[in-house]
């Protein structure tokens, strides 16, 4: 490798031993920048045991001469196909900018190249990381290693000091009660045809799909059905709003995970009544607070839709990337044909 660690650092592979320790890590960086507890130990126990994902293979972690855990990169490519290997990097706020990140980041790229030989070799593959906008080190290295800005994400959070509006339903839409028996592979698949206006989109096998949608979103105690609102038209579900019961940095927000109409029903006003039917069943439990993650440049409009029903910017991350072989880029990158917005 190029870069050398400095002395007295060591690295080595993770295994799901490290969990707890890394969990700490990540809650000390979250802390310091965003002065939230950051993800719990059981969310980042149900992301390691992804299926597909290798933690001893995919992160290395370093350590300092006390064997305390500094720093971590963590490298995802279990997509198929894998054109987009993400990239996350947490170095503790002690120890940036003694050339941490720039060891992680070099080694991350040599295990993203691992993804070149499962990819059709006339397409193309590039790495993607989106640190905090804030986390300026991270930033900086990342330009280092030749990875480029290209866009935006934003975390957008609504305040309620009162009952938000009651939704207004258009017509021949009404709310249908999730069914996790009967609806969880429809529910997929509604979330599949909505997302293919979405920025970075990338096909995949629609059973492994399916396997690591139901995982990520019903793996851990986050996970409550009666927070899945679906808008049926009463022989289709025509768009969906997949809630948790907790934020993953603040536990007494709501999140919304999934938002999302499809094509022929947008600019109707579906995706408005998803979201305060949401904020109206989070107030009712006692929440005040709710959050999502959006593309700042969305696609679909998303984040205009956001605005409108009185959220706002609460953190900033960046997108970076970084082509590893040119070829012919399968994944969304425009809206397809008659697009019309999110909602």
């Amino acid at each position: 490798m190029k870069y050398k660690l400095p002395e007295d650092f060591t690295a080595s592979q993770a295994g799901m031993e490290d969990l707890p320790e890394i969990h700490r890590l990540e809650g000390k960086k979250t802390l310091h920048y965003l002065d939230e507890q950051g993800i719990t130990l059981e969310l980042l126990i149900n992301a390691y045991q992804s299926p597909g994902f290798e933690p001893e293979k995919s992160v290395t972690l370093i350590k300092n001469q006390d064997g305390i855990l500094v720093a971590l990169v963590e490298v995802w490519d279990e997509a198929d196909p894998p054109i987009h290997p993400f990239v996350w990097m947490t170095v503790d706020p002690e120890y940036e900018d003694l050339g941490l990140e720039d060891y992680l980041l070099e080694w991350a790229e040599g295990r993203a190249m691992q993804a070149v030989d499962r990819v059709a070799p006339e397409l193309r593959v590039a790495m993607r990381c989106n640190p905090l906008s804030l986390v300026k080190s991270s930033s900086q290295a990342l330009l280092r290693a030749g990875f480029k800005q290209i866009r935006h994400g934003f975390r957008m959070r609504i305040d309620m000091e009162e009952m938000p509006s009651a939704p207004i339903w258009p017509e021949g839409i009404h709310l249908k009660t999730y069914n996790p028996e009967e609806d969880a592979r429809l529910v997929y698949e509604v979330d599949e045809e909505v997302f293919q206006d979405h920025f970075g989109f990338v096909k995949e096998d629609p059973e492994r799909g399916f396997e690591r949608f139901m995982h990520h979103m019903t793996g851990d105690d986050s996970y409550d059905p009666s927070l899945w609102f679906l808008a049926s038209t009463g022989e289709e579900i025509a768009a969906i709003c997949l809630c948790r019961r907790y934020s993953f940095g603040d536990y007494e927000a709501g999140h919304v995970s999934s938002l999302g109409v499809k094509r022929a029903w947008r600019r109707q006003g579906v995706a408005q009544a998803l979201l305060l039917h949401a904020f109206g069943e989070y107030y009712r439990r006692g929440k005040r607070s709710v959050e999502l993650s959006v593309d700042a440049a969305s696609l679909t409009g998303a984040t205009d839709l956001y605005y409108k029903v009185g959220m706002y910017v609460y953190r900033q991350y960046d997108l970076y990337e970084k082509v590893i072989r040119e070829g012919n880029d399968i994944s969304v990158n425009q809206l397809g044909e008659n697009p019309e917005g999110i909602g």
